[in-house]
């Protein structure tokens, strides 16, 4: 892990600008609404009027460039006593006046000797009247300083129809576009600077930890009425023929890796987690499993995420209390009636949760889950688990301690990177064997569209993550006495799980035919 630094991460503006486009939008709303109400409260008309006058040299027109060049020069001059304070003490003599109502202006315009006078005021006649008094008076003045000046007027003073400083809808479009650019500068500004991970390079920069692999962003398919619906859906790479063969073959390599970790370390059972929720551990976990069962392995995947279990939407199962996972280890179901689905004609052999189940933390407790374990690794190659997010489950420090390896599943632009290599520390210390992590939903090529992703479990996207230091101590699980006085499990206890009494899982069956 090197020194961590900012870096522009386009996917990941454009996501930010996407989502915050309400922001923007409202900052053109406010822009507008602010020149209502200064248009009505502070705003103060003025009135400007206006002259043009053409200043000359008397030296005559013998050489008519250097006559240009003295005329501009002294147009200069002019333009820098019109706006004194004694032509404002002339003027009021001559009307009569105590104080000078106006605001003098003079410029001339560049390379010539005409200058645009102008006076405004709060009152359009009262800026013509003093307009037209200056002409007469400026002689008083300038012929003292330069006697070789000669004024002509080529456009007289009129009075002034309209405001000079009038706030028209223009003006408010203005204001809002200003809005809405400044709004979008600011998220653009917070998304380079927010300290996640944005892509591989970020990763090995910020993270401690071994990289097992990186997903590829993969588009989820939905259908009109699905999207209407707010159906979310799982990625299979064997299910979608619109699944990319990168997506697919990212995997296959994933499964090596951990057919490697088989090989060298003997890990069997391997716990999928995230820090946070919708990170797509479910997804990874999920495609992990087939891919290693494709290869074939005899594959079990134990949903183990007793909150908000994903696995049975993505494999889209339906509720059946005979293969509801949570029953047999909560001893509400007898272990000779669990039965495990059987995906299609594949080596994968799945245990999954259909609902939450309140009573979970009694699962790591009353030690069924250990149980469980010892007793699949004796007819199963891989043993899959998929857990529920670290920051919301105190609970899965207990399972990981328990498997063989943990995994981190790190989804791009997601948690802060303080917080993943928190959490990173907070497994190994709990006595995880930590394996690494595998970086999720990594962009590759820009694409303005398709920036978004949810994940399968409901999960909410904007969960704030400021409070994880709560999840310090995890093997204080009497915490969670809140969800009810528990039992010890009946038929569990009775019936203690072991190798010779575990339903048996093989290449060909299930003790109950299997479900295919």
């Amino acid at each position: 892990m090197t020194e961590k630094k900012a870096g522009i991460e386009w996917h990941s503006i454009v996501r930010d600008l996407l989502r915050n486009i309400w922001v923007i939008f409202c900052a053109a709303v406010i822009g507008i609404l602010g020149t209502y109400v200064v248009k009505h409260v502070v705003y103060n008309p003025e009135y400007t009027s206006r002259a043009t006058v053409i200043i000359n040299s008397a030296a005559g027109k013998a050489n008519a460039v250097q006559t240009l060049a003295q005329s501009s020069e002294i147009a200069q001059i002019y333009a820098e006593v019109f706006v004194q304070p004694t032509m404002q003490q002339k003027v009021c003599e001559y009307l009569g006046k105590e104080s000078f109502d106006g605001r003098i202006g003079a410029k001339v315009n560049k390379g010539t000797n005409i200058m645009d006078i102008s006076v405004t005021a709060d009152n359009p006649e009262e800026a013509y009247r003093e307009l037209k008094a200056l002409l007469k008076v400026y002689p008083q003045i300038t012929s003292t300083l330069y006697t070789n000046g000669v004024v002509s007027v080529l456009r007289p003073a009129g009075v002034p129809k309209s405001p000079s400083n009038s706030m028209t809808s223009t003006s408010a479009l203005k204001t809002a576009a200003a809005a809405m650019i400044l709004a979008a500068a600011v998220i653009v500004l917070f998304s380079i600077l927010r300290d996640t991970v944005k892509n591989e390079s970020d990763f090995e920069d910020k993270i401690d930890a071994r990289l097992l692999g990186t997903i590829p962003h993969e588009r989820k398919h939905l259908g009109v009425k699905d999207i209407l619906r707010g159906k979310k859906k799982g990625i299979l790479f064997s299910e979608s023929a619109f699944t990319s063969l990168k997506f697919t073959e990212n995997f296959n390599k994933l499964a090596s890796k951990f057919e490697y970790l088989k090989r060298t370390k003997d890990c069997k059972v391997f716990a999928i987690t995230s820090v946070a929720e919708n990170e797509g551990k479910s997804t990874v976990a999920s495609n992990l499993a087939l891919s290693l069962a494709i290869k074939g392995n005899v594959v079990v995947l134990l949903d183990l995420d007793g909150k908000k279990p994903a696995l049975y939407k993505i494999f889209e199962q339906e509720p059946d209390d005979s293969t509801e996972l949570g029953l047999w280890l909560s001893g509400e179901a007898d272990k000779k009636d669990f039965k495990f689905r059987r995906y299609k004609k594949t080596n994968l052999f799945l245990a999954l949760n259909t609902r939450p189940h309140r009573e979970y933390a009694r699962w790591i407790e009353s030690g069924n889950i250990k149980k469980v374990f010892k007793a699949l690794k004796k007819s199963a190659d891989y043993i899959i688990v998929d857990t529920a997010p670290v920051s919301v489950d105190g609970t899965v420090t207990g399972i990981t301690a328990l498997s063989d390896a943990a995994v981190l599943t790190v989804r791009t632009d997601c948690v802060y990177t303080p917080i993943i290599n928190d959490t990173i520390l907070t497994l190994k210390n709990t006595g995880a064997n930590f394996a690494g992590c595998i970086l999720n939903d990594v962009y590759e090529e820009f694409s303005f569209f398709s920036q978004f992703g949810t994940d399968e479990g409901g999960y909410s996207r904007y969960s704030k993550y400021s409070g994880y230091s709560k999840y310090s101590n995890y093997s204080a699980y009497g915490r969670y006495s809140k969800y009810g006085r528990y039992q010890s499990p009946a038929g569990l206890e009775e019936t203690e799980i072991t190798p010779e009494n575990m339903p048996k899982i093989s290449a060909d069956k299930t003790e109950d035919g299997g479900k295919v």
